[in-house]
């Protein structure tokens, strides 16, 4: 591997050029499009020149002489092609071939360039031939729909649906689709969801996205709707620059007052510059009360106390030795004579001219002499504000080539992609129900989305040799999320209740990726190592949601504060999540191939570890004795950094200090928790034809995985579960650690039946079987409580969560045309025990489910309606069912949550849509240069926020027809123009309680209008 290493680098540092009078080059594969290793081409009048197929089954060698040449390509077990060849000086031929088998006549395939793994050719040949039931999405197809961003193109699969960046596949939420990079996983940056939110990655720098939707040894094993793999683009075989702007204008947003927040100079690049942010190890606590023995330490007698012994631990406030130390204060100060320590009158006389004196103002002064700085330290950034809203706009660019480097061939591809977008909707609305069936609020709202990143791919790979290759990928994400909201509650005809809410999130990854393929000639051994370290960071600090009231018709009357609402805070969030994923798989073919098919057994193992610690900072906001008084909506007025100066005064001829305004911090220990979770795997996949028309592929994957969170102050102190220590809040649960360590044994077989074996049209029928699991995540065995900003409401975590085990059964009848149609039909079942969903318990939370189960099919095909027109569509229809026990909330008097039985009853599984429906139709007239495309996507009602409370209903996204078209014309050979209008119908997304006609919330965001300018070289 030291070798290995080396020669790569020096590939990287050595550049040589070479030139030859000519040069042929192709890839070589058998029936079913897999890559054959080391298949030997030569010239037959001089054997000496010539190669054999690299690990990607490619060759290239140069011919000097340029008269006409034959090849000979033979390999064992295959008929010897001879192919004839007429060479120019200077000229690159590329031929490549599809050997067949001996006992049957050769054919041989002449193509024009290296496979293109964005082409929609590429992804059908791999999905024809694929032992897994697959789907795809490539590259070819996201240009010409105009989908900017992963999820936007994931969501024109066959079962799948999308809400803010998650999909659900097959009517399963997004804990059973698993999402990786080129195969490896990165870190969720999200404490709510399973997976990796698919709008960070723009559509620019993927070649395709693959789908697998039936479980394999040779894949994890956590997963039930899908396992989906970003592929993020390869090398060019020659030269490539691309580069594109884009320029869009929403009906709804752009060049008009939209909602915002005061904003960072960097908040365009994605990240805050620390303007929302603050330090928290200065925070300076205020002391509002002191205790008498701090007053005097304040007054400068803590020498004399430390002197004597006394500290505050042994004052003993309200005890006679309490009396005589403050006694013995009074004496020091001056304020009572030492012979007249034990008399009464005379201490009662010291008592008042301390009490009533200039003495406890002045200590007061001392003692929280720095918390005004510390108040004043917070951003002052209360109010929302207005703003012009700019175009959207979104820039991308790549470079690519394919060179030598110090004689071997080494490819490099250099990616960027930047956007900005904004979603505003000014007359958006929310309504929630409270625990006993009533309206607790019913809101107008004005809100925006403002989302501002920038991606880049650096991807380079070198063959060192014909039989071994590495490729090194980095990969940088940064996003920012603005999300503002302002929301007027008139519920109440007298009083209006008014929320300003603030919450940005930015985030940051840092992918780093490895690849090394080796070819053993021997065994035929083909090996492959995979290693990916991610590392992730995302903060949200400074959210703030402010509630107050006023007097609806006169404008009057404010009321701000704890006595109308939960009190002022703000939140500060800092999540880091670090993830190492590493997998190996060898293979090696059983025998000689026969005329049945490729045999082969492959086997490896794979190792994931998982680091995350979570941050949480919570600032109260008090008023003191003499707090201001709030007048109108302008929050930077009422919260003046003035206000948070030591104010003196005198009350009836007592002096006396306050603070207006300052801040006490929630320092509880449940702030701050880390997680591991590590997952070691092995495997064994036999994939073996055993007659020509069927092939068999399955084995048994075993997974160990020990996953443990805790807070970690508990953790260092060794305190057991249910310590009392661990109640760290009232009327919150106990933080207790959890805990999982368990064995998984995962079995999966399929069979493909070959109906018609014909390699460009064939006719097949695929049945599999599999176990999988699901396990709960770190944040989801946290017990502790983290404040959400879409629910307006706290999440709890629960340490006694159960891992979901699932059993699938899937079966397909895909049929392709030699004419580039095809059309399948899939059946699918899946039974769940433990199944896990947030549900509201009167607080948001996780449990587990018993049984569940979901079943549905798939029908899916593309159809050439003209010789310029095709279209596609899927539909998918889905029912699932699970069991659960609804409860009654009943609150005590003293505020103790008592939640009673009252029934059982079924509903569908959380994130299931019962029917999802897509459809694109493309005209393409390549003498025009002209390409349009209508795209159409609808998914059912869905369950989005699920309630076991029986006065609450569980809340349904409903559908949305989305209509999007999409024009590109070519001008010139490197130019091209293209229009998007994305949501041209612009129906609003609304989420409702069922069975009302209460909206949980909707929002309007408008139609997108997108010119775009590109260019090809």
């Amino acid at each position: 591997m030291k070798k290995i290493f080396l020669a790569f680098i020096l590939c990287i540092v050595n550049v040589s050029f070479s030139s030859g009078q000519g040069t042929i080059r192709g890839k070589v594969t058998d029936e079913n499009g897999e890559t054959l290793i080391g298949v030997t081409i030569i010239l037959k009048l001089n054997k000496s020149v010539g190669t054999s197929t690299d690990l990607d089954g490619n060759y290239s060698f140069k011919i000097s002489d340029t008269t006409a040449q034959t090849l000979i390509i033979s390999y064992i077990s295959f008929k010897t092609i001879e192919e004839p060849v007429h060479m120019k000086n200077g000229e690159v031929v590329i031929k490549n071939f599809v050997l067949e088998l001996a006992a049957k006549e050769i054919k041989e395939v002449v193509v024009t360039a290296k496979a293109v793994k964005a082409k929609e050719y590429y992804m059908e040949k791999i999905k024809m031939n694929s032992s897994s039931t697959i789907d795809y999405v490539s590259g070819e197809s996201m240009k010409k729909t105009g989908d900017a961003n992963v999820v936007s193109a994931v969501a024109r699969v066959s079962g799948v649906a999308t809400h803010g960046g998650i999909i659900t596949v097959r009517g399963i939420g997004d804990r059973y689709v698993k999402t990786a990079i080129n195969g490896s996983r990165i870190p969720t940056l999200d404490p709510f969801t399973n997976n990796i939110k698919l709008d960070l990655f723009p559509a620019s720098l993927v070649d395709n996205i693959l789908l697998t939707k039936t479980a394999s040894p040779d894949l994890p094993g956590d997963w039930a709707g899908a396992y989906l793999s970003v592929e993020t683009k390869d090398y060019p075989e020659q030269l490539s620059v691309q580069f594109e702007t884009t320029a869009g204008y929403n009906s709804q947003s752009s060049f008009k007052d939209g909602l915002t927040s005061t904003r960072s100079p960097t908040d365009w690049l994605g990240f805050d510059n620390n303007f929302r942010d603050r330090n928290h190890v200065d925070f300076t606590s205020a002391t509002i009360a002191p205790s008498p023995y701090q007053e005097f330490v304040a007054l400068g007698l803590g020498p004399y106390f430390n002197s004597m012994g006394i500290t505050s631990q042994n004052w003993g406030e309200g005890t006679s030795r309490g009396e005589t130390y403050f006694k013995l204060g009074l004496v020091q100060l001056g304020l009572l004579s030492p012979a007249l320590i034990q008399d009464e009158d005379a201490y009662a006389k010291a008592q008042n001219l301390y009490l009533n004196g200039s003495y406890k103002p002045q200590a007061f002064n001392t003692i929280n002499a720095d918390v005004p700085a510390s108040g004043k330290s917070f951003p002052d950034n209360w109010n929302t504000v207005t703003r012009k809203t700019p175009l959207n706009f979104s820039q991308s660019f790549s470079i690519g080539n394919q060179t030598k480097l110090v004689g071997k061939p080494i490819g490099f591809l250099v990616g960027y992609r930047y956007g900005s977008s904004i979603l505003y909707d000014p007359e958006s609305n929310y309504s929630r129900i409270r625990y006993d069936g009533t309206l607790e609020s019913s809101a107008q709202q004005k809100s925006s989305v403002e989302t501002n990143g920038w991606s880049a791919l650096l991807n380079t790979a070198c063959k060192i040799n014909p039989n071994n290759s590495v490729s090194i990928l980095f990969m940088p994400n940064f996003t920012g999320v603005n999300n503002v909201r302002k929301s007027y509650d008139y519920s109440d005809s007298h009083t209006a209740k008014v929320t300003n809410s603030q919450f940005y999130e930015q985030r940051k990854q840092l992918v780093y990726q490895f690849k090394s393929e080796h070819f053993i000639q021997g065994p035929k051994l083909k090996v492959e190592l995979n290693a990916s370290y991610t590392n992730g960071r995302s903060s949200a600090p400074d959210f703030k949601n402010i509630f107050f009231k006023r007097d609806s018709a006169t404008l009057t009357n404010y009321q701000i504060g704890p006595t109308v609402d939960q009190g002022i805070h703000r939140y500060f969030r800092y999540l880091s999540d670090d993830l190492f994923d590493s997998r190996i798989s060898i293979e090696m073919p059983l025998g000689n191939s026969t005329h049945a098919g490729v045999r082969k057994l492959k086997f490896g193992g794979a190792y994931q570890s998982n680091s995350k610690k979570n941050d949480q900072y919570d600032y109260t906001l008090n008023f003191g004795s003499h707090p201001p008084v709030m007048v109108s909506d302008d929050l930077n007025q009422f919260f003046s950094p003035d206000n948070f100066e030591i104010s003196s005064g005198n009350n009836n001829g007592i002096p006396y200090s306050t603070i207006n305004m300052y801040y006490s911090e929630a320092n509880s220990p449940a702030n701050h928790t880390f997680g591991t979770s590590k997952i070691t795997a092995g495997f064994v996949m036999l994939d073996y034809f055993i007659f020509s028309s069927l092939r068999f592929s399955g084995g048994l994957r075993v997974e160990h995985a020990n996953i443990l969170t805790d807070v970690s102050k508990f953790d260092s102190l060794g305190l057991l579960p249910n310590d009392v220590r661990r109640d760290y809040r009232g009327g919150f649960p106990a933080a207790n650690p959890g805990k999982l360590d368990e064995v998984s044994y995962l079995p999966s077989a399929g069979l493909i039946y070959k109906l018609k074996a014909d390699e460009s049209a064939p006719f097949n029928v695929r049945v599999n079987y599999s176990q999988t699991v699901a396990r709960p995540s770190i944040r989801e065995l946290s017990d502790v409580a983290v404040f959400d900003y879409e629910f307006k409401s706290f999440v709890f975590g629960n340490s006694d969560l159960k891992m979901v085990r699932i059993n699938n059964y899937d079966m397909r009848v895909e049929s392709y045309f030699s004419s580039g149609e095809n059309v399948s039909v899939s059946l699918f079942y899946k039974d769940f025990k433990n199944h896990i969903e947030l549900v509201n318990s009167g607080g948001y939370t996780w449990h587990n489910v018993d049984k569940s189960h979901v079943t549905g099919f798939e029908l899916e095909g593309k159809k050439k309606l003209t010789k310029h027109v095709d279209f596609g569509a899927n539909l998918t229809v889905a029912a699932s069912l699970t069991e659960f026990v609804r409860t009654r909330l009943e609150i005590e008097g003293s505020g103790v949550k008592n939640y009673i039985p009252v029934d059982t009853i079924s509903r569908s599984m959380f994130g299931q849509a019962p029917y999802v429906i897509n459809g694109i139709l493309t005209y393409t007239a390549d003498s025009l240069g002209l390409i349009f495309t209508l795209s159409y996507n609808v998914q059912g009602p869905r369950l989005v926020v699920a309630s076991d409370i029986k006065e609450i209903p569980d809340v349904y996204e409903q559908p949305r027809n989305l209509i999007d078209i999409k024009l590109m014309k070519s001008v010139g050979k490197q130019f091209s123009i293209s229009f998007t209008i994305r949501d041209i119908l612009n129906i609003p997304i609304r989420r409702a309680y069922k069975g009302t006609n209460v909206d949980y919330d909707n929002y309007d965001y408008g139609t997108n209008y997108l010119l775009g300018i590109s260019y090809k070289l």
